[in-house]
């Protein structure tokens, strides 16, 4: 997995991305395009979509993406449009698998830790009960996974679970973060990790406010 460019490069690099990506939602199917991700077309043809507990807006020939009294970051709006042109329509599996088990998973592994399972275990690891009142800002839902576990819906096709187990006064807190095995049909691996990086922030701050 590439390493992201600096701070200059990777606005230019975020510039080309979003121009591609409404390059490709410019030659697609709307309908099409609906039903493998699950957004819907306004009777303006603007795109509406699903996105952590918010609805975005999607207008294709204006090439822009909001979404009304949700300000969306970088780091949000790439793998929205993403999501868009990757999506596959395929079903769940059912199967649950790690970070780990994702293309060239393994080896970003400790980075992706760091960022995004780190932070959550740090914040909620003795305090998880706190972990389902944060995530449910999200519109997450817990799960019968860990000592405590969520699912939080992050398009209408991917769902992500966070777990965490306590610590026992031997072993520290631990975490993990699960996908669907059908996670690749719809993102890159590295927006997958964007992404995970950006809700653990939001977790973060969302333990902050309780």
């Amino acid at each position: 997995m590439p390493n992201l460019p600096s701070p200059p490069g990777y606005e230019t690099a975020y510039a080309q991305s979003y121009q591609l990506a409404f390059d490709r939602l410019a030659e697609s199917d709307p309908v099409i395009l609906c039903q493998r991700t699950g957004a819907s077309l306004t009777p303006d043809s603007k795109l509406e979509l699903a996105f952590l507990n918010t609805q975005v807006i999607v207008e294709i020939k204006q090439r822009t993406l909001d979404a009304p009294g949700h300000p969306l970051s970088i780091t949000d709006k790439l793998p929205i449009l993403h999501y868009l042109v990757t999506a596959s329509g395929r079903p769940k599996t059912g199967k649950s698998i790690s970070f780990k088990d994702l293309p060239e998973g393994a080896g970003y592994f400790p980075t992706f830790y760091k960022r995004a399972i780190g932070p959550v275990v740090h914040k909620f690891g003795n305090a998880h009960g706190d972990l389902a009142a944060a995530a449910l800002k999200l519109g997450g839902n817990p799960i019968d996974l860990g000592d405590v576990g969520v699912s939080i819906p992050v398009f209408p096709k991917i769902s992500i679970d966070w777990i965490l187990w306590r610590g026992d006064g031997v072993l520290p807190p631990e975490g993990s973060i699960l996908f669907d095995s059908s996670v690749t049909g719809y993102l890159p691996v590295e927006d997958i990790a964007v992404l995970c990086h950006s809700i653990a922030n939001r977790l973060c701050e969302n333990k902050a406010e309780l």
